[in-house]
């Protein structure tokens, strides 16, 4: 790999021409996608033509690679990654890591048991902002931590409703495994790991409580029936001795964490910029035979919390 990791770019939809635009046009250092992948040719075609690299609609006929960024339908995460460990190649995958338990348990034991790296494209632990805020909650500059919130609020539109398979009642859809595994691995970031959750709500739009194992509590919101204003507050931590707002931008360089004393801890922040962070990240781990930040059983660790509030939703009536 002295030329660098030669990667293959698995799907070609919303979040892979997002990928490659953000991400593999000018890819991070040790990074070099060779081939483009969809089943849709004219898409496969179109991402190939913008990265000046050959495109296929099967893996089976791409030429020698290291490793896959496999970016398709939530459902298809897990025979993806297992068909790619077989064939001894690295992976990222796409959140959420699969869409039940036992395919995100098989998927678990089989990156455990290889000797290549698996990264989950998990955002929020990328963001300088939120990792500058559990910076701030480990050294206790707002006291205890005692409670969590978070908020994702907008309308599903564009490319992300073209395929379909995102709404309605097929394996893929709803919001919970949309952005549930998100904010859950926002959440504990911030506040370690989930003991229980309740959840209510539908397929657009679901609140969640929550209980840490330290004992904190937590809310979140998800919605994606409302429009977006601008950049907004998706999480507060909320201590003894103060909090901290963490403000993200899907729009421009707006995100932020400043402590309510008014103490900025970070500014300047495009969620977007997360997708270059976690291709960096997984890059590096290959090349120097570490863990990436999220691996698979941190975000299976995501998904539980996401199946089981989905098992909650609507449980409890008046």
């Amino acid at each position: 790999m002295s030329e660098g990791v030669r990667i293959a770019l698995v799907g070609c939809g919303a979040i892979g021409e997002l990928v490659a635009r953000r991400v593999y046009a000018s890819p991070p250092p040790g990074a070099r996608v060779v081939a483009v992948v969809d089943r849709v040719a004219h898409r496969a075609a179109e991402v190939g033509a913008l990265l000046g690299v050959p495109a296929f609609t099967d893996l089976a006929e791409v030429p020698a690679v290291d490793a896959v960024d496999i970016r398709l339908p939530h459902d298809a995460h897990a025979a993806a990654v297992l068909h790619a460990l077989d064939a001894g190649l690295h992976v990222l995958v796409e959140k959420p890591l699969a869409t039940t338990e036992a395919d995100g348990r098989a998927l678990v034991e089989a990156a455990g048991a290889s000797d290549r790296v698996v990264a989950v494209a998990e955002n929020y632990p990328h963001l300088a902002t939120v990792q500058a805020a559990a910076r701030a909650i480990e050294a206790g500059r707002i006291g205890e931590l005692v409670a969590v919130r978070t908020t994702r609020a907008y309308r599903l539109d564009g490319v992300w409703l073209r395929d379909g398979w995102r709404q309605d009642g097929g394996p893929a859809a709803g919001i919970l495994l949309d952005q549930g595994t998100h904010h859950t691995s926002l959440l504990r970031h911030l506040a370690g790991p989930i003991a229980a959750v309740t959840a209510s709500g539908g397929a657009d739009t679901v609140g969640l409580t929550l209980r840490f194992a330290s004992g904190v509590i937590g809310q979140s919101l998800y919605t994606w029936v409302t429009p977006a204003f601008g950049p907004e507050i998706e999480a507060t931590a909320y201590g003894t001795g103060g909090r901290i707002d963490i403000r993200v931008d899907y729009e421009g360089a707006g995100g932020s964490a400043v402590l309510r004393s008014g103490e900025v801890l970070v500014e300047g922040e495009d969620y977007y910029d997360s997708h270059r962070a976690i291709v960096a990240d997984w890059v590096g781990a290959i090349r120097e035979g570490r863990t990436p930040l999220v691996d698979a059983a941190s975000a299976f660790a995501d998904l539980r919390v996401v199946l089981a509030a989905a098992e909650e939703v609507d449980r409890w009536t008046l």
